[in-house]
Parts: C-alpha cells; sequence; structure tokens
C-alpha cells in the first residue's frame, strides 16, 4: 500500500500534536481523516506508530517516533525541492540551453542573446547545432531549454511558436546570367551546375523541388553547411537553392553571390522555437519573446529572400 503526501502531513501532524482533534485543526480537516491517515500508515508499514487512549490523545510508540523523524526528513526535503523549483522557474539566473537547427543562426542569435547576458550577469548561455530530429529530442529528452527547427509535423511533446516563414530562393554567383534578372524558375535553376545543401530533411526537400521541374539536373557538389554552399557558389562552381540567408554578409571564399526569389513557387520553410508544454522559465520565456520581437523587426525580415 502507498502512503500520500497529504496522509503523511496528516500523520505527522497527528505524531507532533499527540492529538487527533489539534491535528485536523491545524491541517484544516476532520479528526476522522486523520485517523484514516494513521491507519494507512501503520498499514503501509506494518506496525503500530501510535497507542490511543480516549480523551487523552494518542502517543508515538518507539517505531512512531522513528518514522516521525523520516516523514519530517522527507516532507522538508520536498517542501525545500519546491521552493528550489519555484526559484528557478522565476529567476534570471542559470544556463539556458539552446539548441537550433538553422545553419545560419550565428547571423542572428548573437544579436538577440548579448541583451539578455549584458542584461543578467547570473545568466550563461549554451549553444548546440544539430539537425531537426535531433534538437527535438534534445528538447524531449530535457537537455535542451529550447530549440530552433523547422516545425513540419513535430513531436506532440513540444510546444511550437512559429518565428518567421522562409520561401526557398536561388543562390548564384552575382554576375551569372541568371543575376541579371528579378527572380529565376525552378526550371531555370534545375538546368544549371546545382550545390546542394545536404542536411537530413533539407536533402530531400530540395530534391522534391527540383524533380517537379521534370528537367534532368546535375548536382556537382553537396556540403553539409550553408556557407561551405555559398562558398562554392561564390567560386562560381554552380548555383544553389537555400531559404534563409545572413543579411549582405560575402561567403568566406569572397566573391559576390545574388540571391533571387523563385518566381511560380510556393515552397519554403517554417522557422519556429520549440519548448516544452506549459509553464515556462522566466529565463526561457524572456528568450521567446526577444526572438519573436526580432523576427518581426526588419532585421528579422532582411534574413529571408521575399517573393514580393
Amino acid at each position: 500500500m502507498s502512503l500520500s503526501l497529504r496522509a503523511m502531513r496528516y500523520v505527522q501532524a497527528a505524531l507532533r500534536s499527540g492529538s487527533l482533534t489539534a491535528a485536523a485543526e491545524a491541517m484544516h480537516v476532520a479528526p476522522s481523516a486523520i485517523a484514516a491517515a494513521l491507519d494507512q500508515a501503520e498499514a503501509a508499514f506494518g506496525m503500530a506508530l501510535v497507542t490511543r487512549a480516549r480523551s487523552k490523545g494518542v502517543f508515538p510508540t518507539k517505531a512512531g517516533r522513528d518514522v516521525q523523524r523520516r516523514i519530517d526528513d522527507l516532507l522538508e526535503r520536498y517542501d525545500a525541492m519546491l521552493t528550489d523549483v519555484s526559484d528557478l522557474q522565476s529567476a534570471f539566473s542559470g544556463t539556458l540551453v539552446i539548441g537550433y537547427n538553422a545553419p545560419i543562426a550565428p547571423a542572428f542569435l548573437p544579436e538577440i542573446c548579448a541583451p539578455i547576458l549584458a542584461a543578467h550577469p547570473e545568466v550563461s548561455l549554451s549553444f548546440i547545432e544539430g539537425d531537426n530530429a535531433t534538437v527535438q529530442a534534445g528538447l524531449i529528452d530535457g537537455q535542451l531549454d529550447v530549440i530552433l527547427f523547422v516545425a513540419e509535423l513535430p513531436s506532440p511533446q513540444i510546444a511550437a511558436q512559429p518565428l518567421i516563414f522562409a520561401p526557398t530562393y536561388c543562390l548564384c554567383p552575382a554576375d551569372h546570367p541568371l543575376a541579371a534578372g528579378a527572380a529565376v524558375t525552378v526550371s531555370q535553376v534545375a538546368r544549371e551546375p546545382l550545390i546542394l545543401l545536404d542536411r537530413p530533411a533539407a536533402r530531400g526537400y530540395y530534391m522534391d523541388l527540383l524533380e517537379q521541374s521534370g528537367e534532368d539536373f546535375q548536382i556537382v557538389a553537396t556540403a553539409n553547411s550553408t556557407e561551405m554552399v555559398r562558398s562554392l557558389v561564390a567560386a562560381g562552381a554552380g548555383v544553389s537553392l537555400l531559404n534563409m540567408r545572413p543579411r549582405e554578409v560575402p561567403p568566406y571564399a569572397g566573391g559576390a553571390v545574388r540571391c533571387l526569389p523563385v518566381a511560380g513557387s510556393t515552397s519554403g520553410v517554417t522557422l519556429s522555437l520549440g519548448f516544452a508544454p506549459g509553464p515556462k522559465r522566466r529565463l526561457v520565456q524572456m528568450f521567446v519573446e526577444r526572438c519573436v520581437a526580432f523576427f518581426e523587426a526588419p532585421e528579422g525580415a532582411d534574413l529571408i529572400v521575399s517573393r514580393d
């Protein structure tokens, strides 16, 4: 038989006061509830905890005094845990672990997070990059506090806050013939040597889009980082399809590139925040609010290539 925390509090009150009536008054219940809790405790522990004397109250047995000390210790530690968790939930302190499946996160996360660190010296941040499945698993397992991910069919154990929709765009060298136009079609892209961003989910997404063109296409290189894709394009190795971009930052390899919207396509991804359902720590809530405000501002809009 198990014993609830409420029953243990009733037993504690009875053992401390030596009176069912006094314990009932302290716990704001009927004396019968205290008596029932004592009976449950004795049945659960398999021993008499008190002797009962009519009109004189209850007296702990030797075993009862030992159980009382253990109950006092357990309830004290339980109450301390509740206080600690409450402080954690309400405090701007501790470590915030951020997982992200956003290859260009370095283009915006520092701008979002630097003011948090400046305003709250007791806060530290940890950034962990991964793919969509990895960061979701890390959040569910409790290894991550909040994630940036592409929220397509997220786990039901994750609450999602959409941040921005990023249409698919074409990246090409600035001196490429395609760069002379205001937009490109998927068919035009498919006829060029292609640099493919080879990340989980992204590869299949771009391949599906290219196959819909009906063109025979040639992938000349793959890379699992956006910056390598950008550098290969800047070097003239081919063109690519991407969804988010850094704000007018030259590729590592140098050379100018051009970002062109893909006409006639509705493809794109939604970058979202993910966090555990239910009440959030103040630190998590502050990070969420800063992310939402950033992507509602012009700075956030600069990270996508609009079709308008």
